[in-house]
């Protein structure tokens, strides 16, 4: 089974705004429910999981209700931390699901994934046991330990930027984060990262411009620009 899992635990406090940005509306619809949409949408997909924040639990079964969206099956809390509300989300998924089930971790704020991307983080969790979404660098790199001045380039080459999907089997989900409680690791940043601070090699599938984080008011500018374009060439 291919499991999607979306992480919507978040507050979004850059965006400073009194509604959670997963749940802020985009041309009549909440941003959460596009990124369910899309994995609704994907045939590889066989289930969802939604990792929601506390207090919005009955908003996103009213959407699953009202936009259709069959393949959510399961909803568990957020935690304080991205990490805690990782560790929620598998612990949810331990009750339900196999060890080689593939679970497709994604941002509920990244709404514009493609089937693209998802078949590809699948792909590459059956032929490599991980998938960590990646755009090259293109711009100039400087490094600053200030966030003032610099003299010192990076080899944009070396770079990777990371988006999410960020996909493994269940039982390599289960196996980091009970080595990162070993460990004493309670707050990486990424599913990558910890994989990474583990000591695994993480393999890399091709992530896509428009498969952007929204943060600020100006990526939801950039989103309703993006579906007004998409409606006019239909």
């Amino acid at each position: 089974m291919n499991v999607g899992l979306i992480i919507a635990g978040g507050v979004g406090a850059r965006m400073q705004s009194v509604t959670p940005k997963q749940f802020i509306m985009v041309r009549n619809k909440p941003i959460l429910v596009y990124t369910l949409e899309a994995f609704q949408r994907n045939e590889a997909i066989d289930a969802i999981g939604v990792v929601c924040l506390s207090g919005w639990e009955e908003v996103v079964w009213k959407y699953a209700r009202k936009y259709k969206l069959d393949k959510l099956k399961w909803l568990t809390l957020g935690g304080a931390t991205g990490m805690e509300s990782l560790r929620n989300g598998m612990e949810m998924l331990k009750t339900h699901c196999k060890p080689d089930d593939v679970i497709v971790i994604h941002d509920a704020v990244r709404p514009l994934v493609s089937d693209d991307i998802i078949n590809a983080n699948i792909a590459s969790v059956k032929k490599y046991g991980t998938a960590v979404t990646c755009v090259p660098c293109t711009e100039a790199l400087l490094r600053s330990e200030d966030s003032i001045t610099s003299g010192e380039v990076v080899d944009r080459d070396l770079i990777q930027r990371t988006q999410t999907p960020q996909s493994l089997k269940l039982s390599k989900f289960v196996e980091i984060h009970e080595e990162a409680q070993k460990r004493g690791i309670t707050n990486t940043v990424a599913t990558c990262t910890l994989l990474c601070e583990l000591g695994e090699t993480v393999h890399i599938v091709l992530g896509e411009g428009t498969n952007f984080k929204i943060t600020t008011r100006e990526d939801i500018e950039l989103m309703e620009a993006y579906l007004i374009c998409q409606e006019m060439r239909k």
